[in-house]
């Protein structure tokens, strides 16, 4: 006579940020690793060890874990906590403004709004930001509003086990108001404290707990579409592709295989399982896993459904209403040999995931176990359907993102949900999903390898938009670049240069599956621009690093111009025409002195870089026919350099005006040429000359073109930017993000000078 039939529940833990170092200023950007690593990362694993009935999976994403072990091991920061630590008294206008646009970056209802001291803050920034516009006038912030806002958001990032057992972080979190500069150094000096203790809960975990560790992909890229973008097509049949194919298997094997290493390095042995990034897989995705050594991959039901042909039909509470062949892992056979395939419970996984944070933590975790139940009670109705094997919930959600929504970080929901699913051992009970295969009697075999994500079953997401398009074009000129200068070393078995290994790395970066989740309308980040940003410089930077020149399209952005807030970037006109004499002199002072001045003062990430801001000021106006700038460069910043390489770029007008600055001489070369889509000789060569433009440089470079070279003889503004490259060294770009949008004098110049 059979026992009670068994069913295993497993639950899997996606924990997963992109690589955020810009490669031209060696810089974190933003500060998700750290702020998600002091709220999860680390507390995570110590609440479930409260309750070792259930043991779980966690997926560390490697990108994720080389950025830990930095901010740990190596002091890194990111630009959040390098501004944060400065003193309020000493913040710039731009400073001030960073913290105003950022420092509410948290879920308001749960982490800003319980604070009465960071609740009046978030009320009144908006007023405050208008007021710094406005250079300072009554009614923005002071000292002690900014010290009492860094150190607000940098505590309400951390998890309240990490607030509560910390007796100075309990004291600040009470205080809730007039923070000192010492109290604000303790809370983000405690922040490096709990990210230290990352490594240790999760091999604790392992070693100690019974749960288990799982891996990704290095960078998190979609491995179908590296292997052949035109996978995207076997996804979604008419499928909208780039104009340029991408296929580089051997990318997708060593992403994968560099992932392991990581991997092992930090944790002492290989990862068993496999969360292929975004759950995409494809025939060939599968073969690569198990060429790899991994013996279990996962992804969502909804490529079970593309792989039976059937879809998986619910009853009103969600329960699936033939569970049968649902609940069961499968083997995928390859030409590299077998490897296990879980499909997770779509359902399941989104309510813990987005629906439990509107609950009463304890209706959430009945409603969880009730739905478990019902899965028992109508598997139990149909036995046969299991021979001698156990049927698998797998429950898989992101481990990080959901908690920011619960009042408390989620904490008593999961308590209350973990001791519930304890009291239903033996007939339920949960384990990892490696341990759920052992004794699982024979598993059966996948009718069809499908290729999809667990997004709608397609790509769409990652390449389905004109952004993503441009994005991937990019990506593919650069690694057919890299593909010709590295192909005679892999051909006669030789190891790469260090340079093509820097770009190879570089492009690695920039094949993560990050960046296009920003690309086209789906999705919308505050911090589009720097995800943007970081795509762009990853793909330059793998220019820079064979050697060539990165192609002009690399600095201006894909996201779409609307998506940039650009009121800081506006250039007013000038009081009046001016008639400068182009001849890199100040010949008076009256022939800039009606032009528009413009300082910069580095937003954080511009650059970084050790040494001297090389743009002191540039100056900006026009006569009744020609557009004037004059540019300043710091001499101390230029002091042992022999040669500049500065460009101004004017994407809407497919124009560009180069010119390379011999310091020592005062000799110049320049050419105003159309804007080239890419080119991989020096950029001395191959260009077209149009229009005409003049150029001077002696103390000043002094620069005049025609409306018409511009084609903007009736246009109200000029979009524009400056890029400023010294030999060797982090270059500068202004503005950072976007274009300078310049007023033009129009048709009516005269009479709206008049009226002023």
């Amino acid at each position: 006579m059979r026992g009670p039939m068994k069913l295993r529940v497993c639950f899997l833990w996606h924990m997963h940020q992109p690589y955020y170092k810009d490669p031209e200023t060696g810089t974190y950007i933003l500060p998700w690793v750290r702020l998600h690593a002091i709220k999860d990362y680390v507390a995570l694993p110590r609440i479930f060890r409260e309750f070792p009935g259930v043991r779980h999976t966690f997926n560390l994403v490697p990108s994720l874990l080389v950025q830990v072990r930095d901010y740990v091991e190596n002091g890194a920061e990111d630009i959040f906590l390098t501004v944060s630590r400065k003193n309020a008294l000493d913040l710039t206008r731009d400073e001030e403004e960073f913290l105003l646009r950022n420092f509410f970056s948290a879920f308001a209802p749960t982490m800003i709004l319980p604070q009465p001291r960071y609740a009046e803050l978030f009320r009144n920034h908006e007023a405050a930001l208008r007021a710094v516009w406005k250079n300072g006038v009554p009614g923005g912030y002071g000292g002690a509003e900014y010290t009492d806002l860094v150190t607000l958001f940098n505590m309400t990032w951390f998890h309240p086990l990490h607030r509560d057992e910390d007796a100075e972080l309990s004291r600040l979190w009470r205080k809730g108001s007039g923070y000192t500069e010492r109290e604000k150094r303790y809370v983000l000096d405690r922040q490096i404290q709990v990210m230290g203790r990352t490594f240790e809960e999760y091999r604790r975990l392992e070693t100690e707990d019974g749960g288990e560790l799982s891996s990704s992909p290095m960078y998190h890229p979609i491995l179908p579409l590296l292997i052949d973008n035109r996978s995207a097509l076997d996804a979604l049949p008419g499928a909208s592709l780039p104009r340029l194919p991408f296929a580089f298997p051997r990318d997708a094997e060593r992403q994968l295989s560099q992932g392991r290493e990581v991997f092992r390095e930090l944790f002492g042995s290989y990862p068993r399982g496999l969360w292929p990034s975004e759950g995409s897989i494809s025939p060939a995705t599968l073969e690569l896993a198990a060429r790899n050594g991994f013996h279990w991959a996962a992804t969502d039901e909804i490529l079970l459904s593309k792989a039976f042909g059937k879809p998986i039909l619910r009853d009103a509470e969600g329960i699936p209403l033939e569970p049968g062949w649902f609940y069961h892992p499968y083997t995928a056979n390859t030409p590299s040999g077998p490897i296990r395939v879980f499909f997770r419970d779509h359902h399941l996984s989104d309510l813990v995931g987005f629906e439990y944070s509107r609950w009463d933590p304890n209706d959430a975790a009945n409603n969880f176990v009730h739905n478990l139940k019902k899965i028992y009670d109508r598997l139990s109705t149909d036995r046969s359907s299991f021979a001698d094997g156990v049927p698998v919930v797998p429950v898989i959600l992101d481990g990080e993102n959901a908690w920011e929504y619960f009042p408390d970080s989620g904490q008593s929901f999961l308590r209350l949900l973990l001791s519930k699913l304890e009291k239903l051992l033996p007939n339920i009970e949960c384990i990892t999903l490696s341990e759920s295969l052992r004794g699982s009697g024979s598993v059966r075999e996948l009718p069809t390898i499908p290729t999809g994500s667990w997004i709608d079953g397609t790509f769409h997401i990652w390449i389905g938009h004109p952004e993503d398009h441009a994005a991937w074009e990019m990506l593919s000129r650069a690694r057919t670049l890299l593909q010709k200068r590295a192909g005679g070393y892999e051909r006669e078995g030789k190891e790469l240069p260090p340079d093509l290994i820097k770009a190879e790395e570089f492009l690695f970066v920039a094949e993560g599956s990050d960046w296009c989740w920003w690309y086209g309308d789906d999705h919308f980040t505050p911090h589009g621009p720097e995800f943007d940003r970081l795509f762009r410089h990853n793909v330059k930077a793998a220019y820079t690093a064979m050697g060539i020149n990165p192609p002009d399209s690399l600095d201006i952005p894909i996201i779409r111009p609307e998506r940039v807030t650009a009121a800081k970037n506006f250039i007013p006109c000038p009081r009046s025409y001016i008639h400068p004499k182009i001849d890199g002199i100040i010949t008076s002072y009256f022939e800039w002195s009606s032009a528009t001045r413009y300082v910069p003062t580095p937003e954080f990430g511009a650059m970084h870089r050790a040494g001297n801001v090389l743009l002191s000021f540039f100056y900006y106006g026009f006569s009744k026919s020609d557009v004037f700038f004059r540019i300043d460069i710091d001499p101390d910043g230029t002091e042992n350099l022999a040669n500049l390489e500065l460009e101004i770029l004017f994407p809407l007008k497919n124009r560009k005006l180069q010119v390379n600055l011999d310091i020592k001489t005062s000799t110049i070369k320049s050419l105003f040429s159309e804007i080239g889509e890419t080119h991989e000789e020096p950029v001395t060569q191959g260009k077209n000359p149009v229009g005409d433009a003049t150029v001077a440089f002696r103390k000043v470079l002094e620069i005049s073109i025609p409306f018409e070279s511009l084609s903007c003889s009736t246009d109200n503004h000029l979009e524009f930017f400056i890029t400023i490259q010294p030999p060797g060294i982090i270059g500068e770009r202004w503005p950072m993000y976007g274009t300078f949008s310049a007023e033009l004098p129009g048709v009516d110049y005269s009479e709206r000078m008049w009226e002023v």
